[in-house]
């Protein structure tokens, strides 16, 4: 059993996630609830591999590892029910890289950009730094559940809306599309002929009852648009490393991402991100089941002690990720008397606005920490109450 409830102060190690984020806020007095790593260290296997790596005392330039695809194609395999060509994988540093490469790959200047709202801003980021129009409807919440409205959709696109990208499971809603809404943003890429670029990075992270579909798995010729980047980074809490992977079954596709990836000259493999492909998919599934299973449980405790001390903030359903969105226009008048509130409790996290602009008001708070942690922050809340 992995022992998820070990405290771990990241505090001067450079975490970008506490150390930063004091920097920004001028004291290491805050609990970090903002960027979305976690705090729990990877599973014993990566940790080892890497130790080989260290001890081997060579950094010098690396070829990508033989098993780099392998691993893939059974994690692919035994955890999504997807068969991966080996010859659709293509090395990546990182997906947010990807996702601009893919902008430049199959879009011009001028050229519009799909991307959900409430969305991770460096998606939006990447596109508009890229001299693109972003397209930014905002997802629906029905019946409890945040959806695509595409009929809306179909009204704002036209000849230059280029690229969708989709983010599955959903950040910062925690959103889980299900095959029917997969098959419905497929139908429509195909008919507008749009490329559909989707981050399934946060796709090993399930809550009990639900199931992660891939868009791997939806057949037709959404398989020729297709650009799906993924990486062991969030499963395994190995973020540092910098190694990711695109699955691309259209060739000409395929060679297109390539020869961007060439341009940027991203084509050298990270020798501590080798080392743990060679074990991460292969050897430590029983990490991230015994983490989902934790994960699940701070919600639990967070919902409980929510209710009890800021009773009219709402904590959205969450289907996937380590992630909870938080509506608090009950709780708070505004979003600064939220986030003035939380200042002086210590507690930091990302507001709904850092998401785009139709979300004031509500909070993304990330739970992937031990449960420690998290009483901590129920603490606070009652002390600044």
């Amino acid at each position: 059993m992995v022992n998820f409830d070990e405290v771990i102060n990241r505090v001067d190690s450079d975490s970008f996630k506490w150390d930063a984020a004091n920097r920004a806020l001028g004291s290491n007095d805050y609990i970090q609830m903002g960027c979305a790593d976690m705090d729990f260290k990877a599973p014993v296997e990566i940790i080892e591999e890497l130790k080989k790596a260290v001890e081997f005392g060579i950094f010098g330039y690396v070829t990508q590892s033989k098993t780099f695809e392998e691993g893939i194609i059974k994690w692919y395999q035994e955890r999504h029910g997807v068969e991966i060509a080996k010859q659709s994988i293509v090395y990546s540093p990182k997906v947010v890289i990807a996702a601009s490469l893919c902008v430049e790959a199959f879009s011009r200047p001028g050229d519009s950009i799909i991307l959900n709202s409430p969305y991770y801003p460096p998606l939006d980021e990447v596109s508009l730094a890229n001299g693109r129009r972003v397209i930014e409807p905002p997802l629906e919440e029905r019946e409890g559940r945040y959806v695509m409205n595409l009929e809306k959709l179909e009204t704002m696109i036209d000849s230059k809306t280029k690229i969708m990208i989709l983010v599955s499971p959903h950040n910062p809603t925690t959103r889980i599309w299900t095959q029917e809404e997969l098959e419905q943003i497929a139908d429509f890429c195909v008919r507008h002929k749009i490329i559909l670029f989707v981050d399934e990075i946060h796709s090993d992270f399930v809550k009990s009852g639900h199931k992660f579909i891939s868009m791997a798995a939806i057949k037709g010729p959404i398989q020729d648009l297709l650009v799906l980047a993924n990486a062991p980074s969030k499963t395994f809490n190995v973020m540092g490393c910098q190694i990711s992977y695109l699955i691309i079954p259209n060739a000409k596709l395929r060679a297109a991402m390539s020869t961007e990836l060439d341009r940027i000259a991203a084509y050298d493999a990270n020798t501590f991100g080798n080392a743990l492909m060679k074990v991460a998919y292969q050897k430590c599934a029983y990490y991230i089941d015994e983490l989902n299973s934790y994960i699940d449980g701070n919600e639990e405790f967070m919902r409980t002690q929510f209710k009890r001390v800021l009773p009219k903030a709402i904590i959205k359903e969450r289907e996937g990720t380590y992630l909870l969105w938080v509506d608090f226009n009950e709780q708070f008048s505004s979003e600064a008397q939220m986030m003035s509130f939380f200042r002086k409790a210590k507690i930091n996290f990302l507001p709904g606005s850092h998401f785009g602009p139709h979300f004031h008001n509500f909070a993304r708070i990330n739970i992937g920490c031990p449960r420690a942690t998290l009483q901590e922050v129920i603490n606070r809340i009652e002390q600044a109450l």
